[in-house]
Protein backbone atom coordinates (compact mmCIF):
# COMPACT_ATOMS: atom_id res chain seq x y z
CA UNK A 1 0.00 0.00 0.00
CA UNK A 2 2.95 2.53 0.60
CA UNK A 3 3.79 2.23 -2.47
CA UNK A 4 0.31 2.53 -4.04
CA UNK A 5 0.46 5.83 -2.15
CA UNK A 6 3.89 6.63 -3.83
CA UNK A 7 2.59 6.47 -7.42
CA UNK A 8 -0.22 8.69 -6.08
CA UNK A 9 1.89 11.40 -4.81
CA UNK A 10 4.55 11.20 -7.53
CA UNK A 11 1.47 11.64 -10.00
CA UNK A 12 0.46 14.23 -8.53
CA UNK A 13 3.68 15.93 -8.58
CA UNK A 14 4.03 15.31 -11.71
CA UNK A 15 0.31 17.00 -12.70
CA UNK A 16 1.36 19.80 -11.13
CA UNK A 17 4.16 20.12 -12.90
CA UNK A 18 2.78 19.66 -16.47
CA UNK A 19 1.00 22.71 -15.74
CA UNK A 20 3.64 24.87 -15.90
CA UNK A 21 3.85 24.16 -19.99
CA UNK A 22 2.10 26.67 -22.27
CA UNK A 23 -1.69 26.07 -21.88
CA UNK A 24 -2.49 25.11 -25.68
CA UNK A 25 0.69 22.62 -25.25
CA UNK A 26 -0.61 21.07 -21.66
CA UNK A 27 -4.24 20.78 -23.06
CA UNK A 28 -2.90 19.09 -25.96
CA UNK A 29 -0.52 16.68 -24.19
CA UNK A 30 -0.52 17.14 -20.48
CA UNK A 31 -3.27 14.15 -19.92
CA UNK A 32 -1.63 11.60 -22.47
CA UNK A 33 2.09 12.58 -20.14
CA UNK A 34 0.25 11.84 -17.12
CA UNK A 35 -0.96 8.89 -17.70
CA UNK A 36 2.60 7.47 -19.65
CA UNK A 37 4.22 8.51 -16.30
CA UNK A 38 1.78 6.87 -14.03
CA UNK A 39 1.88 3.93 -16.08
CA UNK A 40 5.81 4.06 -16.09
CA UNK A 41 5.33 4.31 -11.82
CA UNK A 42 2.91 0.76 -12.04
CA UNK A 43 5.10 -1.10 -14.01
CA UNK A 44 8.20 -0.05 -11.74
CA UNK A 45 6.15 -0.87 -8.36
CA UNK A 46 5.18 -4.03 -10.17
CA UNK A 47 8.87 -5.07 -10.47
CA UNK A 48 9.25 -4.03 -7.29
CA UNK A 49 12.03 -1.12 -8.56
CA UNK A 50 12.49 2.44 -6.51
CA UNK A 51 10.27 4.45 -8.02
CA UNK A 52 12.66 7.77 -6.86
CA UNK A 53 15.21 7.42 -9.59
CA UNK A 54 12.43 6.99 -12.11
CA UNK A 55 10.52 10.31 -11.01
CA UNK A 56 14.10 12.59 -10.60
CA UNK A 57 14.83 11.46 -14.03
CA UNK A 58 11.72 12.28 -16.18
CA UNK A 59 10.89 15.07 -13.68
CA UNK A 60 14.08 16.89 -14.83
CA UNK A 61 13.30 15.54 -18.29
CA UNK A 62 10.20 17.31 -18.24
CA UNK A 63 11.51 20.54 -16.54
CA UNK A 64 14.00 21.37 -19.91
CA UNK A 65 10.59 20.27 -22.08
CA UNK A 66 8.98 22.97 -20.22
CA UNK A 67 11.65 25.72 -20.24
CA UNK A 68 12.04 24.54 -24.12
CA UNK A 69 8.32 25.39 -24.82
CA UNK A 70 8.15 28.32 -23.04
CA UNK A 71 11.16 29.99 -25.06
CA UNK A 72 9.27 28.83 -27.92
CA UNK A 73 6.33 30.08 -26.83
CA UNK A 74 7.51 33.54 -25.79
CA UNK A 75 9.37 34.34 -29.06
CA UNK A 76 6.43 33.33 -31.20
CA UNK A 77 4.38 35.49 -28.86
CA UNK A 78 6.54 38.38 -29.80
CA UNK A 79 6.38 37.99 -33.34
CA UNK A 80 2.65 37.91 -33.39
CA UNK A 81 2.62 41.14 -31.57
CA UNK A 82 4.84 43.16 -33.55
CA UNK A 83 2.91 41.93 -36.70
CA UNK A 84 0.24 43.20 -35.04
CA UNK A 85 1.88 46.09 -34.03
CA UNK A 86 3.05 46.75 -37.57
CA UNK A 87 -0.79 45.70 -39.43
CA UNK A 88 -1.91 48.22 -37.06
CA UNK A 89 -0.05 51.09 -37.66
CA UNK A 90 -0.61 50.67 -41.65
CA UNK A 91 -4.42 50.80 -40.83
CA UNK A 92 -3.83 53.32 -38.15
CA UNK A 93 -2.33 55.60 -41.45
CA UNK A 94 -5.83 55.70 -43.45
CA UNK A 95 -7.35 57.95 -40.43
CA UNK A 96 -4.24 59.72 -39.84
CA UNK A 97 -3.84 60.63 -43.79
CA UNK A 98 -7.53 60.97 -44.64
CA UNK A 99 -7.72 64.10 -41.80
CA UNK A 100 -5.17 66.03 -43.82
CA UNK A 101 -7.90 66.09 -46.70
CA UNK A 102 -11.09 65.70 -44.65
CA UNK A 103 -12.15 69.76 -43.82
CA UNK A 104 -14.28 68.41 -40.88
CA UNK A 105 -11.74 66.04 -38.99
CA UNK A 106 -10.47 67.51 -35.94
CA UNK A 107 -8.48 64.55 -34.34
CA UNK A 108 -6.43 65.45 -31.26
CA UNK A 109 -3.63 63.39 -30.24
CA UNK A 110 -5.63 61.46 -28.37
CA UNK A 111 -8.04 60.47 -30.93
CA UNK A 112 -5.78 58.94 -32.74
CA UNK A 113 -3.89 57.06 -29.89
CA UNK A 114 -7.65 55.47 -28.87
CA UNK A 115 -7.51 54.41 -32.46
CA UNK A 116 -4.14 53.19 -32.71
CA UNK A 117 -4.99 51.10 -29.64
CA UNK A 118 -8.72 49.89 -31.05
CA UNK A 119 -6.63 48.76 -33.94
CA UNK A 120 -3.98 47.01 -32.48
CA UNK A 121 -6.13 45.37 -29.62
CA UNK A 122 -8.70 44.03 -32.32
CA UNK A 123 -5.93 42.68 -34.48
CA UNK A 124 -4.13 40.98 -30.90
CA UNK A 125 -7.15 39.43 -30.09
CA UNK A 126 -7.68 38.00 -33.12
CA UNK A 127 -4.23 36.74 -33.32
CA UNK A 128 -4.72 35.35 -30.25
CA UNK A 129 -8.21 33.39 -30.12
CA UNK A 130 -8.10 32.59 -33.77
CA UNK A 131 -5.36 29.85 -32.52
CA UNK A 132 -7.92 28.26 -30.52
CA UNK A 133 -9.13 25.68 -33.39
CA UNK A 134 -8.08 25.25 -36.99
CA UNK A 135 -10.94 25.11 -37.97
CA UNK A 136 -11.95 27.96 -40.89
CA UNK A 137 -15.42 28.55 -39.07
CA UNK A 138 -14.02 29.37 -35.94
CA UNK A 139 -11.31 31.58 -37.35
CA UNK A 140 -14.35 33.05 -39.56
CA UNK A 141 -16.27 33.56 -36.43
CA UNK A 142 -13.75 35.55 -34.56
CA UNK A 143 -12.82 37.75 -37.80
CA UNK A 144 -16.57 38.62 -38.27
CA UNK A 145 -17.43 39.04 -34.27
CA UNK A 146 -14.26 41.05 -33.75
CA UNK A 147 -14.41 43.17 -37.26
CA UNK A 148 -18.36 44.38 -36.38
CA UNK A 149 -17.38 45.24 -33.15
CA UNK A 150 -14.91 47.35 -33.67
CA UNK A 151 -17.04 49.05 -36.46
CA UNK A 152 -20.14 49.37 -34.04
CA UNK A 153 -17.05 51.05 -31.11
CA UNK A 154 -16.01 53.12 -33.61
CA UNK A 155 -19.07 54.34 -34.81
CA UNK A 156 -20.08 55.03 -31.60
CA UNK A 157 -17.17 56.61 -30.42
CA UNK A 158 -17.65 58.96 -33.79
CA UNK A 159 -21.29 59.43 -32.47
CA UNK A 160 -20.49 60.53 -28.79
CA UNK A 161 -17.93 62.81 -29.97
CA UNK A 162 -20.26 64.54 -32.26
CA UNK A 163 -23.54 64.71 -30.60
CA UNK A 164 -22.11 63.89 -26.86
CA UNK A 165 -25.38 62.20 -26.15
CA UNK A 166 -24.39 60.08 -22.95
CA UNK A 167 -26.90 57.50 -24.38
CA UNK A 168 -24.66 56.15 -27.32
CA UNK A 169 -22.68 54.88 -24.58
CA UNK A 170 -25.43 51.90 -24.00
CA UNK A 171 -23.57 50.26 -26.91
CA UNK A 172 -20.67 50.16 -25.28
CA UNK A 173 -22.90 47.56 -23.12
CA UNK A 174 -23.65 45.19 -26.63
CA UNK A 175 -19.06 45.23 -26.25
CA UNK A 176 -18.98 44.05 -22.40
CA UNK A 177 -21.67 41.35 -22.95
CA UNK A 178 -19.76 39.87 -25.43
CA UNK A 179 -16.29 40.32 -23.71
CA UNK A 180 -18.15 38.84 -20.79
CA UNK A 181 -19.54 36.08 -22.73
CA UNK A 182 -16.27 35.23 -24.25
CA UNK A 183 -14.54 35.33 -20.82
CA UNK A 184 -17.16 32.36 -19.83
CA UNK A 185 -17.12 30.27 -22.80
CA UNK A 186 -13.07 29.88 -22.15
CA UNK A 187 -12.49 30.07 -26.12
CA UNK A 188 -14.92 27.38 -26.80
CA UNK A 189 -16.58 27.09 -29.56
CA UNK A 190 -19.99 26.57 -28.49
CA UNK A 191 -19.44 29.47 -25.50
CA UNK A 192 -18.65 31.87 -28.68
CA UNK A 193 -21.20 30.81 -30.47
CA UNK A 194 -23.23 32.05 -27.24
CA UNK A 195 -21.86 34.87 -26.65
CA UNK A 196 -22.36 36.41 -29.74
CA UNK A 197 -26.19 35.52 -30.03
CA UNK A 198 -25.93 37.40 -26.70
CA UNK A 199 -24.41 40.25 -28.47
CA UNK A 200 -27.15 40.18 -31.38
CA UNK A 201 -30.05 39.66 -29.25
CA UNK A 202 -28.54 43.11 -26.47
CA UNK A 203 -27.99 45.15 -29.85
CA UNK A 204 -31.96 44.08 -31.04
CA UNK A 205 -33.00 45.15 -27.60
CA UNK A 206 -31.76 48.12 -28.10
CA UNK A 207 -32.72 48.45 -31.83
CA UNK A 208 -36.32 48.08 -30.08
CA UNK A 209 -35.99 50.81 -28.01
CA UNK A 210 -34.83 53.28 -30.44
CA UNK A 211 -37.09 52.58 -33.11
CA UNK A 212 -40.00 53.30 -30.45
CA UNK A 213 -38.32 56.46 -29.84
CA UNK A 214 -38.28 57.47 -33.22
CA UNK A 215 -41.63 56.01 -34.60
CA UNK A 216 -42.65 59.58 -34.77
CA UNK A 217 -40.14 60.13 -38.10
CA UNK A 218 -41.30 59.27 -41.46
CA UNK A 219 -40.10 56.17 -42.85
CA UNK A 220 -37.38 57.83 -45.21
CA UNK A 221 -35.58 59.47 -42.13
CA UNK A 222 -34.54 58.19 -38.84
CA UNK A 223 -36.42 55.09 -38.54
CA UNK A 224 -35.20 53.69 -41.64
CA UNK A 225 -31.74 54.63 -40.44
CA UNK A 226 -32.04 52.96 -37.09
CA UNK A 227 -33.32 49.67 -38.62
CA UNK A 228 -30.96 49.38 -41.59
CA UNK A 229 -27.77 50.08 -38.54
CA UNK A 230 -29.06 48.18 -35.73
CA UNK A 231 -30.52 45.32 -38.05
CA UNK A 232 -26.93 45.13 -40.12
CA UNK A 233 -24.71 44.54 -36.77
CA UNK A 234 -27.65 41.88 -35.30
CA UNK A 235 -27.47 40.28 -38.70
CA UNK A 236 -23.44 40.18 -38.53
CA UNK A 237 -22.83 39.16 -34.86
CA UNK A 238 -25.97 36.28 -34.89
CA UNK A 239 -23.58 35.46 -38.61
CA UNK A 240 -20.60 35.26 -36.38
CA UNK A 241 -22.37 32.59 -33.66
CA UNK A 242 -23.77 30.37 -36.62
CA UNK A 243 -20.12 29.97 -37.64
CA UNK A 244 -19.20 29.53 -34.16
CA UNK A 245 -22.11 26.45 -33.84
CA UNK A 246 -20.60 25.16 -36.79
CA UNK A 247 -17.24 24.98 -35.60
CA UNK A 248 -18.68 23.54 -32.22
CA UNK A 249 -20.39 20.63 -33.92
CA UNK A 250 -17.57 20.12 -36.23
CA UNK A 251 -15.74 19.10 -32.80
CA UNK A 252 -18.03 16.79 -31.90
CA UNK A 253 -17.65 14.64 -35.47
Amino acid sequence: MATDRAVRRYRAWYTALLRLYPRCFHDRFGEAMAQTFHDQCRERRNAGRSLLGLALWIFFETSAGIIRENTMHVTELRKTILRVALGALAFWMVPLVASQFVEDWHWGVGGFVFAYAMFFATGLAFALIARKMSAWSYKAGVALALASGFVMGWSTMVHISESENPANFVYFGVLAVGAIGVWLARLEARGMARATFAMAATLAVIAAFALLRSSGAPSSGPVWDVGVAHGGFVLLFAASGLLFRRASLAELK
